[in-house]
Formats: C-alpha cells, structure tokens, sequence
C-alpha cells in the first residue's frame, strides 16, 4: 500500500513539473512584448508562419501614439534589448532605434509599422516582434440620403469609406488588410431606430427603411462608430411619412353586459379611420367613421366607444388611411377578443336584519343581468315584500342587486324563521335568457 501512495504522489509531482513547464513556456513564447496603453489589438494573418500580435491605439489627435514594452522572461536586470522597425524598401529589419540594458524595455511615440526587440544576456538570446498600428480618425462623413418615401415609409442609402489599415505579409512585402468593424446607427429624432455591425465594411451603400407611422417632420441622422467608438455623423434630413399604423389598444376586454369598451389608437399618421365591430362569427354589428386630428382639431388618441349590449366573444377591426398627397396608404388592424361575460343569478338563503353592517338586506347577486322581480312570502303565502329592477345597472358592488328586502314588513321588523321567494330574472344574452327561482331564506335576528 505505502509503494503505490509513493507512485501516486510521483506521478502526481510529474504532472504539476509539466503543467509548470507549460505555463513557464506560455509565459516565455506570448508574454515578453505587450502594449499596456493600446486601444485593441488583434492578430496577423500570416499566410505562413509564426503570427504576430497587432496592437491598435484610437489616435484621434492625429499624433503616433505607439508604445511597445519587452520585458525579460525572468524579471531580472542584466538584459541587453535591441529594438529595430522592418523596412519595407529592403525586406529586413533596419538599424537599431533603441537600446536597452535592465529587465523591462519602452518603445513610445511609435508610427505604424512591425517592431522587432532582440534581449541578450549572455549566450540566451530571444526575440519578440509586434505591429504597431495608429487608428486615426477619419475626416471622412457618412453619406446619407433619403431615396424614396411610399406606403411602406421613408427609404434612405447610407454609404461610408472606412479607413483601411494595412500591414506586411511578413516576410513578404505583400499588403494586408486589418479586419475592423462598422456599427451603422440610423435614428429618428435622436432615438436610434436600427443599429447593424458590418466586419470589413467595404463602402458600399446600405439601404434603412423606416417602416413606422408617425406624426409631423422627423429629423434622420446616420452615425457611423468605428473600433475606436469613434463617431461620425451625418447631416439631418428631415421628412414625413405616408406609413400608416392601424394598431390600437382597448379596455376593458372582457366584463359583464353592456360592456363600454375604449378604443385608442396610436400615432397612426392616418386622414381617416373607419372601426368595424365583429361578433365571433365576424358578423358586422356596427361601423363607426371617424375623422382624425390631422384633419380636424381632435387630438390624436382620442377614445372610440362601442357599447357591446349582450354576452359574448367580439372583434374589432380598424381600417386606417392616409391619403395626404394623394397616396392612399391603407393599413387593417384586428383586434385580440372582447369578451362579454355570460349572465349570473344567484339567490343567498338567508340573512341578518340586525343592524351590525353585515348582511343586513336580501341582494340577489347578478352579473349581467337585464331586469328581475322579487317577491318575499311568509310561511303562509301571504306576500310581505316585492322589489324589482327593469333596467339593471352594472359593476355592482361584490354584484349585489342595488335593491332588496330589509327584513321589515309595514315598516316594522319582521319576526324571524322561514320565508320563501319567487323570483323572475332576465339575462342580457341576445335570445333572453330567462329565469325563475323559487325556494326558500332564513331571517335571522341574533348578533
């Protein structure tokens, strides 16, 4: 047992020696040149070879703004560093620009242009390369112009030349391109309306629709952000649109008979609207026209009502149109369903006259219930009370009936025990749905 807890734990130091060593070559290969002040950076795309690390600084002064540090492997001084550029002109790296003896070098104020640091101590040599590349910004402006405007909205082309940053396809002097990024941010009246990343944008023309209704002139803007979160804008233009909304909200959607629904449009950018009111079964039950603000002084928004009189499941639909300037832009919303709740009839069996505040009277409960008649008998027939309602009115409190018997006979408190009712009730269902109850209540006098 000891010799294989012994062979454990050796296997175990030998894979912590590799993992070290692994770690310690990372190090070595990829952490000796870095740029700790660039804005991004990137990676070469060599067609062969050892890539190299592109380091980008947004230079919006217009200054070279490069800085490159090397710093020895083993943070110990001692280190020669030999910093030179690659010359294009010859192919090789040209004559020292900087040298260094200490554990760290900084090369700053650095143009464009692959740098190449060689640190020596000794008989151990190694050497790092990386690009430098000034993102400068650009003077040039978006172009954007609006091409057409027809039912569908306004129609606008952008186009923008992006700078291209190049380098060498080391150790060729073949020319690359670094890949950037494009955001396009078209807005309306300052709230960004579509934002699209294009990865090497190559300037040629991009096509933005504004497809919503709205009212009065709008003011457009293109913006154009680079890498660098640069912006370049593009002058305002100003329009209308013909684009028509026909979406409307409405409340309440469901409720008992008759039911008053609102209808409120939004900024639909219409000359006309004509409500149609569907049953389920999309039979027309009532068209409603109505003139919008742009033609008169109503303000835009105004409620449309339509009272629905019986139970059931509805639909409305809005036509909206925009004729300004002849164009005759159409647009039909449908509505989600209104519902209007079937009729309820409830008769409680019994109650307390005394006077506490809690169920003092006889209600009936109804919901949606057109008119009824009550009559009250005691235990031998004779009748004591009678109320009724031929007009009922709705969103009664917890649905009680706005009359009911309070428990007096003549004005005096009658005696407690059994009494019976009839009861005639009319539903607002389209066909009159009737109902008779017949049955019997407790009056009760204790508190």
């Amino acid at each position: 047992m000891r010799l294989m807890v012994l062979a454990i734990l050796n296997k175990f130091r030998l894979f912590l020696g590799v993992l070290f060593a692994l770690i310690l070559c990372q190090s070595t290969l990829f952490a000796q040149i870095s740029a700790p002040t660039s804005s991004y950076n990137s990676t070469t795309q060599y067609t062969s070879g050892t890539q190299d690390e592109i380091f980008v600084f947004c230079d919006e002064a217009g200054v070279d703004m490069g800085e490159l540090k090397a710093v020895s492997h083993d943070a110990i001084s001692g280190w020669d560093f030999t910093w030179t550029k690659w010359d294009s002109g010859t192919n090789t790296f040209g004559a020292p620009i900087k040298t260094d003896n200490s554990d760290e070098s900084v090369l700053g104020n650095l143009s464009n242009g692959l740098y190449r640091v060689v640190v020596n101590k000794g008989t151990e040599t190694r050497t790092y390369q990386a690009w430098v590349i000034n993102h400068l910004k650009n003077t040039n402006q978006p172009s954007f112009t609006k091409t057409d405007m027809d039912c569908v909205g306004v129609h606008f082309s952008a186009s923008y030349v992006a700078a291209k940053y190049q380098y060498f396809d080391f150790p060729s002097s073949n020319l690359l391109e670094l890949s950037t990024t494009s955001i396009f941010s078209f807005k309306r009246n300052g709230i960004e309306l579509q934002r699209i990343t294009f990865a090497d944008y190559n300037g040629s023309g991009k096509s933005f629709i504004d497809d919503e209704a709205f009212l009065n002139v709008a003011d457009y803007t293109m913006t154009v952000i680079d890498e660098c979160d640069f912006e370049y804008h593009s002058d305002p233009i100003s329009s209308k649109t013909y684009a028509v909304d026909a979406t409307f909200t409405f409340n309440p959607a469901t409720g008992e008979a008759p039911l008053e629904v609102s209808f409120e449009t939004k900024d639909a950018n219409a000359t006309d609207y004509r409500w149609f009111f569907y049953k389920n079964s999309k039979v027309e039950i009532g068209v409603v026209p109505l003139q919008d603000s742009l033609l008169t002084e109503v303000k835009i928004g105004e409620n449309e009502t339509f009272t629905y009189l019986h139970p059931g499941k509805y639909l409305v639909k809005l036509i909206a149109t925009n004729n300004d300037d002849s164009m005759n832009c159409i647009d039909v919303f449908t509505s989600s369903e209104i519902t209007v709740e079937g009729s309820i009839f409830e008769v409680p069996n019994v109650f307390t006259p005394n006077g506490d505040g809690k169920n003092d009277k006889f209600h009936l409960k109804l919901y949606s219930v057109k008119s009824y008649s009550a009559k009250i008998f005691n235990r031998w027939g004779r009748l004591v009370y009678e109320f009724q309602e031929s007009d009922v009115s709705t969103g009664l409190a917890d649905r009680k009936s706005s009359k009911g018997w309070d428990g007096k006979i003549n004005g005096k408190l009658a005696a407690p025990g059994t009494y019976f009712y009839v009861i005639e009730a009319e539903g607002r269902e389209e066909d009159g749905k009737h109902y008779t109850e017949k049955g019997s209540l407790t009056l009760l006098h204790d508190k």
